[in-house]
C-alpha cells in the first residue's frame, strides 16, 4: 500500500487529487512543481516548492499530474537524469486515484451504509456519463439497449449525466441520471453520486467506455460486495495513453471487449489474458444493395467528406487544411464537405475564408444520424487523417454507403479496408499521400464505383445487428 506520495504538478488534475488524498490515509509529502512562477502558491494547505526538493525525497512515491502525455515524458526524463529518481518508484496518476478512494474511510462508511439489495434480478447497466449527444458510443449504446428492451429484458439500464436530451421512448424509465462534475473528473461528490446510482441497481454487471468515473464507482462498490457487481470495459480507442490507463485500472475489469481486432491483440501484450478480451464491430446502417451516383465524368467536382468531431488533438484538421491547400495546388476539381462540430471548426472557417475557399468547402455541422447515409451516398471519397482510433464507426459507415476510404493508418482499418482495392491506407500524419490518392481517382473516375462497392460489400455484412446481439447476449447473460 502507498503511504506517502510526492505530487509533481499544480494544475487542476493535482486540486482534484489533493482533494482526495486527504480524504484517505496517504500522506501528501510535497507538491513541486516546474513552474517558478507557482512557487509558493498553496493547494489545500501545502506550498508548491521547486521540484530540486525531489532530490531529498529520492526515497518516497512520486505522482506527475500532469495530462499531456510528452510533458510527462519530459518529466519523467528530468527527475531520471537530473535528479537520479529511480522511476520504479512513480505511481501513475489513475494507480493513485484508485488508491486513494480504495483508503478513503468517507467512502468507505458511506458505502457500507446504503443498503444492498441481493435479491433483486440482476440489472444491466451501460456508461454514457457524458451524457446522451448522438456520438458513435452513445449512439451504439441506446440501439444496443434498445434491442435487448424489445427483447424482454426489462433491467436494462443507461447511466448518464442530468443533462436535457431527447432520448427514445423505449428508453424512457431505463435512464439513471446521476450529477457528474464534467470539470472536475473523479471528484468526490460526482463518485458518490455514481455509487448511489449503481448501488440503487446491484446486483448488477456495468458496461464502461472508457476509465472514467462509472468505472471507478462501479469498482468501489465491487470493493465491498465483490460478489454484487461484474464490470465489463468496452474499449473504444487505441493509443498508449489509453492502455496506459487500463493498466492503472486492471484489477477494475472483469472482461474487455475492443471495438478492433488490433485493441484486443494490444491488450493481450499489455497482459491480459486472452480470455478476458474479446473483440466487436458495431452495427451501422446499411442497405443490402448499393444504389448511388458517383462523379465519373471529369467535369465534375470529385467529393470528397468528412464526418466526426472537428478537433486537432486525434482527429488532425490541421493535416485536413494542409490536405485542401495540396489539392488546390494540384489544380484537382473538387468539393470538400464537414460534418460535424468542434473546437476547430471556427478557426478552420476563418482559414477558409481567407483563403477565398468558400466555393469549394462546405461546414454542415452536426447532422442527425439519420442524415449520415445521405450525406455519405452524395460523396466519392471519405477522408480521415486521425492520428489515432478505436476502430472509426464514421469510415466503416461511409464505405457502407459507397464512399471510397482514403485514411490513415489506425487501429481496425485492416479489418475493412484492403489497400488498392476497395481504399486507400496511407502512414499516419501522410497528407501528401492522401492528397496523391485523391489526384489519382480524379484522373481514374471508373475506380470510384468499383471500389466504391467493392468497400460497401466488404461491411456489410459486419453492419448487421443481429450477430452482435447475440455476441451481446452471450456475453451479458451466459458468461
Amino acid at each position: 500500500m502507498i503511504q506517502k506520495i510526492v505530487l509533481y504538478g499544480s494544475g487542476k488534475r493535482c486540486r482534484i487529487l489533493c482533494k482526495i488524498l486527504l480524504q484517505s490515509n496517504i500522506e501528501i509529502v510535497r507538491i513541486v512543481d516546474t513552474d517558478s512562477s507557482k512557487w509558493g502558491d498553496k493547494i489545500e494547505g501545502f506550498e508548491v516548492e521547486n521540484p530540486d526538493i525531489i532530490e531529498r525525497l529520492l526515497s518516497e512515491n512520486l505522482c506527475i499530474t500532469v495530462a499531456d502525455v510528452d510533458a510527462i515524458k519530459q518529466i519523467r526524463d528530468k527527475i531520471q537524469s537530473k535528479y537520479k529518481y529511480d522511476l520504479n518508484k512513480e505511481i501513475h496518476y489513475h494507480q493513485l486515484i484508485l488508491e486513494a478512494y480504495k483508503h478513503c474511510l468517507a467512502l468507505k462508511k458511506h458505502i457500507m451504509g446504503r443498503a444492498i439489495n441481493t435479491g433483486r434480478k440482476q440489472s444491466i447497466l451501460f456508461d454514457c456519463y457524458n451524457g446522451l449527444i448522438l456520438g458513435g458510443v452513445e449512439a451504439w449504446t441506446m440501439e444496443l439497449c434498445k434491442e435487448l428492451i424489445n427483447d424482454g429484458r426489462k433491467h436494462i439500464y443507461i447511466i448518464s449525466d442530468e443533462g436535457n436530451y431527447h432520448v427514445p421512448l423505449i428508453l424512457g424509465n431505463h435512464i439513471v441520471y446521476a450529477d457528474i462534475n464534467h470539470e472536475e473528473q473523479f471528484s468526490i461528490k460526482s463518485i458518490l453520486n455514481l455509487v448511489d446510482a449503481i448501488i440503487q441497481k446491484v446486483p448488477c454487471k456495468v458496461i464502461t467506455c472508457t476509465t472514467n468515473e462509472v468505472m471507478l464507482a462501479a469498482y468501489l462498490v465491487k470493493y465491498y460486495y465483490p460478489e454484487e457487481i461484474e464490470i465489463i470495459s468496452v474499449i473504444h480507442n487505441s493509443n498508449e495513453k489509453v492502455y496506459e490507463e487500463y493498466r492503472d485500472f486492471r484489477e477494475c475489469s472483469d472482461l474487455y471487449i475492443g471495438v478492433s481486432k488490433d485493441i484486443r491483440n494490444h491488450m493481450i501484450e499489455q497482459g491480459v489474458r486472452s480470455d478476458m478480451i474479446y473483440s466487436m464491430t458495431c452495427p451501422f446502417e446499411c442497405e443490402p444493395m448499393l444504389v448511388r451516383s458517383y462523379s465519373e465524368e471529369k467535369s465534375q467536382s470529385i467529393r470528397i467528406g468528412f464526418a466526426g468531431r472537428m478537433e486537432y488533438h486525434q482527429k488532425r484538421m490541421d493535416l485536413l487544411l494542409k490536405l485542401i491547400g495540396t489539392l488546390i495546388e494540384k489544380k484537382i476539381n473538387f468539393r470538400m464537405e464537414f460534418a460535424g462540430d468542434g473546437i476547430a471548426r471556427k478557426e478552420m472557417e476563418m482559414v477558409v475564408q481567407s483563403n477565398q475557399w468558400e466555393d469549394k468547402i462546405r461546414f454542415l455541422g452536426r447532422l442527425d444520424r439519420s442524415m449520415l447515409s445521405d450525406f455519405w451516398k452524395r460523396q466519392d471519397i471519405c477522408v480521415n487523417l486521425a492520428d489515432f482510433e478505436g476502430r472509426s464507426i464514421s469510415i466503416i459507415e461511409a464505405m457502407g454507403n459507397g464512399a471510397v476510404p482514403i485514411v490513415t493508418e489506425t487501429s481496425g482499418v485492416r479489418e475493412d479496408i484492403t489497400d488498392s482495392v476497395n481504399g486507400f491506407i496511407v502512414p499516419v500524419g501522410d497528407y501528401q499521400t492522401a492528397a496523391e490518392r485523391i489526384e489519382y481517382l480524379s484522373r481514374c473516375r471508373e475506380q470510384l464505383r468499383k471500389m466504391g462497392e467493392v468497400a460497401h460489400d466488404a461491411v456489410y455484412p459486419k453492419s448487421l445487428m443481429k450477430p452482435h446481439f447475440d455476441f451481446w447476449k452471450k456475453i451479458l447473460f451466459y458468461t
